[in-house]
């Protein structure tokens, strides 16, 4: 029997009808005054159902909307929040960063991610990539950005965490109603459903398109979940993150190639597409097709296009966490797209290969090969990234790899409201439209001690309420007597130091290295005068059996040291969890395995709300440790043995914490503030949101990034692509010459002086045989690294000789700084277009 679903939704009075635009759009999920005004309603219901404003409205009684619409308070609260929403949607400011970088209304940036952490009533997302995807949208909204969001809604999400009466992790794959999320189907110029159409390996299929309004900024999500779709095509968008590797690549091409496709659908002239981590650079093979099919560029033409205007952000300091697939795999599903191009399969998998191994489909290798601008997520990061991608420029330099570093932040909406309104006190509330300018968040150290501790005490008093309501009904789920749940949900102590580890449990983040000295531990925990409790928090992956096997052992810990009271595991990690824990810990703990963290923003969560940071010296906290804001774990020399590190690292937490952390926490005045403390609280918030907010990422990512790639399409797209056309006619030439171009005789001055000093002169000379090449078709120049700070500098040397004969090139420079230099000549094509599209195109002096 086959019936027809329609959604009802409640009706509500015209002078309610506010309260539905209010629930529709996100904004409302993270302006306090709007979360109280739902809170007001009906608390218990709102609780209930995650804070969904949808949800809520549609499970309030009849009766409770009708008195609503006669509360004449209530509707004064209403329209004063009304107020604040139109006049938040309707700025019209443009945003203009520090640097002078700007936007027009125009330049649409279309910002793809495999997962989008908005709230959590949306659970289309996993982890990091998702918060911080989430992060970006809304703090893009704030600054009016041209900027939309592209993404899969998934049927099931990411799985919910449950953990049963062993101590072990079971995943729960809840299914949720698109209809009762803050999220509204699309529509066409004509008022029809708006549906695009993707080939997945010859078969057609059918996606939909929905949209989520997150303040001024929509984001598209594509959904294959249709009853026209067969059963093997319509489950595509059914789990975030599926362990099915064919299913997985149907989820990327979906995102990539039907992502291009919906923008286009929607009328979104696209000017710049940013791509983060590997799973939507399949967009390429889309834009390749609009270009050579709808533009009639040739590929090499296309590729400079999208090299131009497309921006690449790893996030993934492993190389084993980057996306690849069997390339046999990706072959059955693309070639028949790439064939209809006039290119081989090859043409286009060559550029996703890694160092001549064609057995493997490289995302992230396709996407930097494509993409003029690319980025890890922190300094740190960068380096490593470096490293790791090191194979695809191997004439390159390391130091001068294109691989660039924005390091992220976190939006305003991760403040506590105690502190939100401090800082709308002393800092003033337009600071979530300004970058980082350091004069105005020094005033926080003007605020009154007591006044910050004040904040930090209702937010902890806030945390221990959270966390001993849901381990009633964690507890009650997991099947315990009733004795045994009024004992545990007396757990934790407000007065208590409290040390919070909340993430991925994964084996690199070593959530139990806490645990390596279970007996010091347990008397650190039980201290007579200086207590100290554990919460953690988090999720393994469902493959990641030694990930589960980290929370049974934290469990173990707690029920054979008899410490249930004071260590804490929470269940189902989710934005919800991470919003109290963030805001109510006193140290936000953080040891992962060293330049194995890409970044780690719920440490900048953590730190903006006045909570200390100990954590090793990975990710951001290279950049936002000053001494002063929390403790570097520093124990181990990064040459020693693993064991060996773990040992000294794990040495340093128990003495800190029986030391000095404990010590500063628990050195209180006659009014019972721990001065000290609250000093370094400050340092954390004015550290945090100065340098790690979310406004300063956007502003990087604009000067950095969308400005040139901006700059850089519309010259090469001028006059029907001519001047890209003409460049690439002139190097013709070159690139049927290069091969018999030689560099040769590189000399210096110094070569045989037994000392160089700092200012000294040096001349240096090469030879180079253009056979025929014109010279100026060429750039001659020297590059020379000091290596202690790893700053380069390249010098253009000039033709010293008669042109088209074996000539010498020369230049003259001044050492500069201290320590080893190394240099030497190369000769690379003079045109930047050349340089862009054949970085291999480069000779060195042997």
């Amino acid at each position: 029997m086959n019936l027809k679903n329609i959604f009802i939704y409640p009706r509500l009075p015209d002078n309610l009808g506010k309260l539905q635009s209010l629930a529709y759009n996100l904004w409302g999920t993270w302006n306090y005054e709007a979360i109280r005004l739902f809170y007001r309603i009906d608390a218990p219901l709102f609780r209930a159902v995650h804070h969904n404003p949808m949800q809520f409205l549609v499970r309030l009684p009849g009766e409770r909307i009708a008195q609503l619409a006669e509360d004449r308070g209530f509707l004064f609260e209403l329209e004063r929040v009304w107020t604040q929403f139109q006049k938040y949607m309707r700025y019209d400011g443009q945003f203009r960063t520090d640097r002078g970088g700007m936007l027009e209304p125009g330049d649409i940036v279309a910002y793809f991610s495999m997962e989008f952490g908005l709230h959590e009533c949306i659970p289309v997302y996993g982890g990091g990539l998702g918060v911080l995807s989430g992060d970006f949208l809304k703090a893009a909204s704030d600054l009016n950005l041209p900027l939309v969001g592209v993404g899969l809604i998934y049927k099931y999400g990411y799985f919910t965490q449950r953990i049963n009466l062993k101590g072990e992790q079971e995943e729960q794959f809840l299914e949720f109603d698109n209809h009762l999320i803050p999220m509204h189907e699309l529509h066409g110029p004509e008022g029809e459903k708006a549906y695009i159409e993707v080939n997945i390996r010859g078969e057609p299929v059918r996606v939909k398109l929905w949209q989520i309004d997150v303040g001024k900024i929509k984001l598209v999500l594509l959904d294959t979940d249709l009853e026209e779709n067969p059963p093997h095509l319509r489950d595509i968008t059914q789990e975030l993150y599926v362990a099915d590797r064919a299913k997985r690549l149907q989820q990327e091409l979906v995102l990539g190639m039907g992502g291009v496709q919906a923008l286009e659908r929607l009328g979104l002239a696209t000017q710049i597409y940013h791509i983060n981590e590997g799973h939507a650079a399949f967009l390429i093979l889309a834009r390749l097709r609009r270009l050579m099919q709808g533009s009639g560029l040739d590929f090499t033409e296309a590729k400079a296009v999208i090299r131009a205007s497309t921006v690449f952000t790893t996030h993934t300091p492993v190389i084993a966490g980057n996306e690849n697939f069997d390339t046999a795999m990706v072959k059955e599903y693309i070639e028949n797209d790439v064939q209809s191009l006039g290119l081989s399969f090859e043409d286009l998998a060559s550029h996703a290969y890694i160092d001549h191994d064609r057995k493997t489909f490289w995302l992230p290798a396709l996407a930097i090969r494509f993409s003029g601008h690319v980025n890890a997520v922190s300094k740190m990061h960068r380096d490593v990234s470096r490293r790791m991608w090191a194979g695809l420029f191997p004439n390159l330099a390391p130091v001068e790899l294109p691989i660039d570093h924005v390091t992220n932040g976190v939006h305003n909406s991760w403040l506590s409201e105690p502190v939100m309104e401090l800082l709308n006190r002393y800092v003033g509330p337009d600071y979530h439209r300004c970058e980082s300018r350091a004069q105005r968040w020094d005033k926080v150290f003007a605020i009154d001690d007591e006044e910050v501790w004040k904040a930090h005490h209702q937010n902890k008093q806030s945390l221990i309420t959270f966390v001993r309501k849901k381990l009633a009904d964690d507890l009650a789920g997991r099947g315990y007597i009733e004795s045994k749940i009024l004992k545990l949900t007396r757990a934790l102590n407000p007065d208590y130091l409290t040390v919070v580890y909340a993430r991925r449990f994964a084996r690199y983040k070593r959530a139990t290295l806490i645990l390596r000295d279970r007996d010091r531990l347990a008397k650190i925990l039980t201290n007579a005068t200086r207590p100290v409790q554990l919460v953690f928090a988090g999720k393994a992956h469902p493959a990641d059996t030694l990930g589960k096997s980290m929370i049974k052992e934290i469990l173990a810990f707690a029920r054979e040291y008899q410490l249930e009271d004071r260590v804490v595991f929470l269940e189902n990690y989710d934005i919800n969890v991470a919003r109290h824990l963030s805001w109510g810990a006193d140290v936000w703990l953080n040891n992962p395995v060293r330049e194995n963290e890409a970044s780690g923003t719920s440490g900048m969560k953590a730190g903006m709300n006045g909570v200390l940071n100990l954590s090793v010296l990975d990710g951001w906290w290279p950049e936002g440790y000053n001494g002063r804001n929390g403790w570097a774990i520093t124990g181990a020399e990064y040459n020693q043995q693993y064991e060996m590190q773990e040992a000294a690292e794990a040495e340093q937490i128990y003495d800190l914490l029986e030391e000095e952390i404990t010590n500063r926490y628990y050195d209180r005045n006659e009014a019972g503030v721990p001065i000290r403390w609250v000093q370094m609280m400050k340092e954390s918030i004015v550290s945090t949101c100065c340098r790690f907010n979310m406004n300063r990422v956007l502003a990087e990512y604009i000067d950095k990034f969308y400005v040139p790639s901006k700059t850089a399409a519309t010259q090469l797209s001028h006059n029907h692509y001519e001047p890209l056309r003409q460049a690439l006619r002139g190097g013709q030439e070159l690139l049927a010459r290069w091969d018999r171009i030689a560099i040769a005789n590189f000399s210096t001055s110094v070569d045989k002086s037994d000392v160089v000093t700092e200012g000294q002169r040096v001349e240096v000379t090469c030879t180079v045989d253009l056979n025929g090449v014109a010279p100026e078709a060429v750039q001659v120049e020297l590059f020379y690294l000091l290596q202690e700070q790893e700053e380069y500098r390249i010098i253009a040397m000039q033709p010293l000789g008669a042109p088209n004969t074996p000539g010498v090139f020369g230049c003259t420079f001044e050492t500069a700084g201290r320590g080893q230099l190394s240099m030497n000549a190369r000769v690379r094509p003079a045109a930047p277009i050349l340089r862009d599209l054949y970085p291999d195109l480069m000779k060195w002096a042997p």
